[in-house]
């Protein structure tokens, strides 16, 4: 089971010389490069740091300070006074708050999720740890565990985006509106011969897991084999679906998307992606905000619940008590929406074309 740990942590662990370093700097250099956000962080055992006898910030603690930092031209150090495991790494997840992941070389050996190096000629570190992922081996190989050859850092970062920083997050398709102006549910209007929800979901679906349907009609979904759910609070517009996707989600965020933007692309949705952590909600904007392609986080759920005991039922609303990320855009036809037989018929000929 994946730490619940938010951004994930990942330890990349092995003996003294074994290339910890020199892999960290492939993964982060890999993982960059796909456009996620990656925190470094090298655990040392000694007690060697900035922070030395007789330094400003020993003199600012030993007076009674709580914790101490230093800021450089480039950098800021942290020095707080911690016991365990969990409270040295409290202000670091603070600080990597809007990463993807963080990469821990060294730390612990075991309860955290790591990833162990094995050179040729040595002997397993953590073997029998049930934290123990994959490994990195050219020689090495343990039954139940994936093992990389320390030149396929590609398969590796693959490994690590798909456990980690995919599954970090999950889908939620809105298909609960009525439809009432259409007279047909919108989500099985069809482009290019199929359903729109079941383009919409392929797209949802390679990208984030698991993904579930909101909708207060689950049995006309049935067909799909993906899992649907009614509102938990209906009644209240599309505030019900965003309630219902992240009181259901087993994850801390969720990408909601409406089933009636046939025309999103993966593009668009990889740039929302790329965004989110460490925000309440991150949602595109060109002339209007466009909440229903959207990553809400489950701090959202008290605001939310908030409006909707006040009979409101703005997502606007939600905005002043909350953190949030707007990304500007120039495409307002991939967000152009399907409320009339009209908007589908010119929305048809766009999707047919392209």
């Amino acid at each position: 089971m994946l730490s619940p740990e938010t951004p994930p942590v990942l330890h990349i662990v092995g003996r003294k010389r074994s290339g910890k370093t020199g892999l960290i700097i492939k993964l982060i250099r890999s993982l960059a490069a796909k456009g996620y956000r990656i925190a470094g962080v090298r655990h040392s055992p000694h007690a060697h740091c900035l922070d030395a006898e007789g330094s400003d910030t020993d003199a600012y603690k030993k007076a009674g300070a709580i914790g101490a930092a230093l800021i450089t031209a480039h950098e800021t150090n942290l020095f707080c006074p911690a016991m365990s495991w969990d409270d040295k790494f409290l202000p670091i997840r603070h600080s990597f708050n809007h990463c993807h992941l963080i990469l821990v070389e060294g730390g612990v050996k075991e309860g955290k999720e790591k990833i162990e190096i094995i050179p040729p000629g040595e002997s397993p570190l953590c073997g029998g740890d049930v934290s123990l992922r994959a490994l990195v081996s050219a020689h090495y190989a343990a039954p139940g565990l994936t093992s990389f050859d320390p030149e396929d850092v590609d398969g590796l970062s693959s490994f690590i985006e798909e456990r980690y920083i995919k599954t970090a997050i999950s889908g939620a398709v809105m298909a609960g509106g009525r439809s009432s102006r259409l007279g047909v549910n919108k989500a099985f209007l069809k482009f290019q011969g199929r359903p729109g929800i079941e383009l919409l979901l392929e797209k949802v679906s390679a990208l984030v897991s698991p993904v579930t349907i909101i909708t207060n009609s689950p049995a006309e979904f049935k067909y799909l084999t993906i899992a649907a759910a009614p509102d938990i609070r209906p009644g209240c517009g599309p505030l019900s679906g965003i309630h219902a996707a992240l009181s259901l989600s087993p994850t801390e965020y969720v990408l909601v998307v409406s089933c009636d933007l046939p025309l999103l692309t993966l593009h668009i949705l990889r740039t929302l992606l790329a965004g989110y952590p460490g925000y309440d909600i991150t949602l595109y904007k060109h002339e209007l905000f466009e909440p229903l392609c959207a990553v809400y986080r489950r701090t959202c759920l008290p605001a939310l619940e908030e409006l909707m005991d006040h009979h409101e039922y703005r997502i606007i609303d939600l905005f002043p008590t909350l953190n949030v990320k707007v990304i500007r855009t120039e495409q307002n036809d991939a967000f152009q929406s399907i409320n009339t037989l009209e908007d589908y018929a010119r929305l048809r000929e766009k999707h047919e074309k392209g």
